[in-house]
């Protein structure tokens, strides 16, 4: 089946990388020993292979995305990125969910929010669909960064976004702009319950909308 690989991210020493299956569906692409790819990978944002894979077995919700990834072959690139984005907004739609709004809609409208303004979902809260998803605000988010981590706040509010993406950080990023987000694995710092914390994986610069019309019709012979 072919994957577009719509994210990558840091963990750790890894990098997670996100796709879209030509049926839609959300998967994180693990190897075939259910590890993250190597932060070197080659794997980038707009690539398209052909892969075969398995279900990773006990997934916990709602990471229910992973995939073990045991062939792969290079198809073809979007370039720019914005084919890549047209295309999932206009073949794959409604397919992919896109939350379009306030940051209250995201995820289920599941997130809770901390004091100083980190989103997050709990054990003893309620678990959305899925841990990755695309989002397009209605307010600016602003660099705001903590402890040398790179975040991002959600204009006229305290909440902030920490950014764990390979693009280059930038100063703003406008309403409107097409965002993917995800849920970070279960953690407890402290003993106390365990927690997915809300990052941002990436943004995708969209083309105006006679581009996009016209891009996505030079797309049509596309396999999926």
């Amino acid at each position: 089946m072919d994957v577009i690989i719509v994210s990558k991210t840091h963990m750790s020493s890894s990098a997670c990388v996100g796709g879209v299956l030509a049926n839609g569906r959300f998967v994180r692409l693990l190897d075939e020993n259910e590890y993250n790819q190597n932060a070197d990978t080659n794997l980038n944002v707009g690539d398209v292979y052909t892969i075969q894979f398995t279900e990773r077995q006990n997934r916990r919700a709602p990471h229910i995305e992973d995939i073990l990834v045991h062939n792969w072959k290079f198809k073809f690139k979007f370039n720019p990125t914005s084919n890549m984005v047209t295309y999932l907004r206009e073949k794959l739609n409604p397919s992919i969910p896109i939350w379009n709004g306030n940051s209250n809609i995201i995820f289920d409208s599941c997130i809770q929010w901390t004091g100083a303004g980190s989103g997050y979902i709990s054990e003893t809260g309620n678990i959305p669909r899925n841990s990755v998803g695309f989002w397009i605000p209605n307010h600016d988010l602003t660099r705001n960064d903590y402890n040398e981590k790179v975040r991002y706040q959600i204009e006229g509010t305290n909440r902030k976004i920490t950014f764990v993406g390979f693009q280059n950080p930038v100063q703003l990023i406008p309403a409107g702009t097409l965002l993917r987000i995800s849920l970070a694995r279960w953690w407890s710092p402290n003993d106390d319950e365990e927690r997915c914390y809300l990052q941002l994986s990436g943004w995708y610069n969209l083309a105006e909308p006679h581009q996009r019309r016209r891009e996505i019709e030079e797309n049509d012979d596309l396999p999926f």
